[in-house]
């Protein structure tokens, strides 16, 4: 089919152009973002203390984030282990138990586990903390060796 000189065919080769132009620039935007993302996971979330020994306010913030999310991490598995150890119970036969009952009880069961774990719970946010502090630690240390060598000792990665 021909309009005014321009064939379908050359339409439908325009258009896969023009897509090819697009992916290539999303590719491209990909990439950035993922070579973004790669240079933050590279950089170490802890830095050295101060003289002192004392923390700074960033690493103070970024420790209450990591207990607290370690802390819901433990909430979270209490209130599967829960929600499964309740499936495990018969429902009463002679009355039932209504919807509005097991949202309650879901909702106590919630609170409950998400009590324990601020209250330190089974010990699972501790081990969690303990860990990804240990690996914070370690990739500072090796970052504050990797900027005291000499540059002739560094080996560069391609």
């Amino acid at each position: 089919m021909n309009i005014d000189n321009v064939n379908s065919n050359w339409i439908m080769a325009q258009q896969a152009t023009d897509k090819g132009a697009k992916a290539v620039e999303d590719a491209q935007n990909f990439a950035d973002e993922l070579k973004r993302a790669s240079e933050n996971v590279a950089k170490p979330k802890t830095k050295a203390a101060n003289a002192a020994g004392e923390m700074t306010p960033e690493q103070k913030a970024y420790d209450k984030k990591l207990r607290e999310a370690c802390q819901g991490f433990e909430a979270m598995f209490l209130n599967i282990m829960y929600k499964e150890m309740r499936n495990t119970v018969p429902e009463n036969s002679l009355f039932g138990d209504s919807n509005a009952d097991k949202i309650l009880q879901d909702m106590r069961d919630t609170e409950m586990v998400n009590q324990m774990a601020k209250a330190g719970g089974v010990g699972l946010a501790d081990v969690l903390y303990k860990q990804l502090t240990l690996e914070d630690k370690a990739k500072a240390d090796w970052t504050q060796r990797v900027e005291n060598m000499s540059p002739k000792d560094k080996v560069v990665r391609t």
